[in-house]
This record gives structure tokens, sequence and C-alpha cells, in this order.
């Protein structure tokens, strides 16, 4: 539904006016843009709670008594909800802009609430699993958000607008894994005489709650350059077709409530040269097929096939290794290994892999290259694998050479949407689709 006078949605519209009033009539698009794209980087250091999931698995297990197969529904539940989700929300971030998926983004904050409270009082494995859908969803549209609005904002910086977030979401594992290990998220008590010291979870998801309202608050500002650019771009368009009908004699009013406290941007904008391409003009308003043939073409493609094999034969088992580190630590190897040592060394070499592909893809800046790394990764996950089945004494090195290819994996993924489709108005749906494997 498209509100009256304008191409933006009547969602995006609501939800966005006010903010587009002030930003645009305060600040120019340069200053607005810069802003925005340090602002999603930030929130990319935050959302990735998914990852140390494993860090609360012993908990669950001595705290709540919950089995393996129950811990495994949950973390199943997780993954459901931040990898077959995506679709849903790429369509939505199409049709009404990403600032929509930074609300739906803020379900993280009643999520980790239910999660600690589940903690707390002992509650249902299926609460628990309810709560932690409610987490990975809203970190699928968090970060989705997050790094739609660094893609809107740079698209024809592939290392910049798509390596850079992914690997400041790499970060956040690692960040997140080390701040847990804070004194002030201990619970320490005596056990035989013995003093012990674990991960406080209810503290943790409290603490999660809360930076998770702020972060959705900085999402949502931060996403409304996209529906600005929009807004000026859908403008200009009618303008040209208004000139075009009318002989190029007749006036455009200014759309969607504009008003003269406005004038500041939209003069910024008409100062531009002719020739000067807005980050959003090639790949949203000049193509002539419609949502469902680009999304058929798109499914069609064999790259489209080789990218979903690979999702559906690797990142999974990645993410499931992930996820079971609290459990795989105690038996395989020597038995002995610290599963925050093991989060923390996945998440480096994760962050590492991240920034070394996706700044070498953008220099390169080849399909060809893309699929190069692929490779690479599947390899480096089969090898992981097979480490683990012949339970190899060093689970360190299995975990570094695990997130080598999870890192590479997670870059390369929308990279190659990117380089292959472009940043159309469908990035969102395309890239979102292709996620639906790994669950």
């Amino acid at each position: 539904m498209k509100a009256h006078g304008n191409n933006l949605s009547v969602i995006e519209q609501n939800l966005t006016y006010h903010l587009r009033r002030y930003l645009s009539s305060n600040f120019s698009k340069d200053k607005i843009k810069r802003w925005s794209f340090i602002a999603a980087l930030s929130t990319c250091l935050f959302e990735a709670s998914v990852v140390t999931f494993s860090l609360f698995t012993p908990q669950f297990m001595s705290h709540l008594k919950y089995s393996q197969v129950e811990i495994n529904i949950i973390s199943g539940l997780m993954m459901v909800g931040t990898y077959l989700t995506p679709p849903v929300f790429g369509y939505l971030s199409d049709a009404h802009g990403p600032a929509l998926l930074a609300l739906l983004g803020s379900i993280l904050c009643p999520g980790y609430l239910l999660a600690a409270f589940s903690f707390e009082w002992k509650l249902n494995y299926v609460v628990m699993a309810l709560a932690f859908f409610m987490v990975g969803a809203g970190t699928s549209a968090a970060y989705f958000c997050s790094l739609l609005t660094c893609a809107k904002i740079y698209p024809d910086r592939k290392g910049l607008s798509i390596s850079l977030p992914v690997t400041f979401y790499g970060l956040s594992s690692l960040l997140l894994s080390s701040l847990f290990k804070l004194d002030i998220f201990k619970v320490k008590k005596n056990v035989d005489g013995v003093h012990e010291s674990h991960i406080g979870v209810f503290k943790v998801f409290i603490t999660l709650a809360a930076l998770y309202l702020v972060i959705g608050l900085l999402n949502f500002v931060s996403s409304v350059i996209v529906t600005i650019e929009r807004e000026v771009l859908f403008d200009k368009l009618a303008v040209g077709e208004s000139s075009s009908i009318g002989g190029g004699n007749s006036q455009q009013e200014p759309v969607s409530g504009s008003n003269e406290n406005d004038n500041s941007f939209y003069d910024d904008q008409q100062d531009e040269e002719a020739n000067e391409q807005t980050s959003l003009l090639n790949s949203e308003f000049l193509e002539p097929l419609d949502h469902k043939t680009k999304f058929r073409r798109f499914l069609q493609d064999p790259t489209c096939k080789l990218l979903s094999l690979s999702l559906l034969l690797i990142l999974g088992p990645l993410e499931l290794y992930v996820n079971n580190l609290g459990s795989l630590g105690p038996i395989v190897g020597n038995g002995k290994s610290d599963i925050a040592l093991q989060v923390s060394l996945f998440s480096v070499f994760s962050t590492i892999s991240r920034l070394f592909t996706g700044a070498l893809s953008d220099a390169i800046g080849t399909a060809r290259t893309t699929y190069f790394f692929i490779i690479i990764a599947i390899t480096l996950a089969f090898i992981s694998f097979t480490l683990v089945s012949l339970n190899f004494i060093v689970l360190e090195i299995i975990s570094s050479i695990i997130g080598v290819a999870y890192g590479t994996l997670f870059t390369m993924c929308p990279t190659l949407v990117a380089t292959v489709w472009g940043f159309s108005l469908k990035f969102s749906t395309n890239h979102h689709f292709s996620q639906d494997h790994i669950a």
C-alpha cells in the first residue's frame, strides 16, 4: 500500500515522517549518511549474542536440569528464528524500508526478559525455547537492518558496505563473550567447601534485554537515511515524468507533506551535478522487471543453487557446532576445554577471516574470487568435522578452523548476492531467502 502522492508505503511514511523531517531540515545529506553508517556499524558490535549461546548451556543443565535433547530443541528454535524469518523480513524491508526491521528487531528485549525469568523461575524448556525463538528472530531483524542500511549508503563499495558490518558482527561475539567474563556477571558459590564461580545467566539476560532496547532505537534512527534518499529520488523521478509529459514547463509540488523546513535539504540535492548518482538511483528506479519476475530469475540462476547448497550442507552444521560447544567441550579431545576460550577462539578467527576475505574481495571484486573463498571455507569445514569425528585432542584448533570457515561463508554469501545480482531494491529478499537453508 503506497502513500498518496508518494511511492513510499503508508507504513514507511508514517513510521519515519517526523524523524525524516527533523533530520532533513537540520543536517546535510552527507552528515546524515556518515553518522547513520557509524551508528549502523556500532549496533553490529552487539548483535551476535546468539553465538554466545553455548556459554549458557552448562547452567541450563545444572540449574534447570535440561537434557541435551531439550537444549538442542532450544538452540534449534533459535536457529529457526534466526534463519527462517529472514525472507519475511527481506520482503518487509523491500516494501516498507529497513526502519520496520529496526522495530521488529526490538523483540530482542522481551525475548531476553522472557529467557531471564524462565531461568530464574526454572520454567519448562518450552518457554525457554519460545524466548530464544524471539531472540533469534530479533537478532536477524536487527542485524539485517544494520547490514542493509550500510549497503544502501555505500552500494559501490562492497568491502565497506558489506564486509565491514559483517566483520563488526563477528567481533560482537568476541566482545560479548569477553564482557560476560567480568566479575559483575559472575555468581560465586561454595560447593563442598570449594569456592566456584560461574556465569550469572539471569544477570546476563537482563543486561542484554536493556542493551537491545537501546540498540533498537539506534538502529531505527540510523535506518531512516534510506527512507530519506528513497523519498528524494521518488520526488526527482516524479519531477522528471512531469517534465516529459508537460514539455518541461510543469511544476511539481513537494510530496509526502514536505514543508518549508525541508528546503535546506532538498536544495542540497538540487545543487548536485546532473550526472551524479545517489546511492539508490541505479539500483531501485531503473529496473524494468517487477519483484515476482526478478525473484523467479534469481531462483533459476545456477549461482543461487550453488549458494543454497553450500549453506544447506555447511553453515547449518557449523551453527550446530557453535551452539553445542558447551556439550562438546567435556567429551571431545582431553575433556578439559574451557567453553569461554572456545567461543573466543571461534570469534577471533571468524573476525580475522571476515576482514581478510572482505578486503580481498573488495579489491578484486569478481564473482570468481567469491566462489574461490566459498570453496576454501567448505574444505575447511569438512576438515574440522573430520577432526571432531576422530576425537582430535586439541579442541582449540577445531574451533579456530571452524571460525575461519564460518566467517568466510558469512562474508562471501551476501557479497556473492551483491556481486551477481547487485544492490537492487530486492537485495533484501534475495539475500534473506538464501539464509533459509542454514536453518
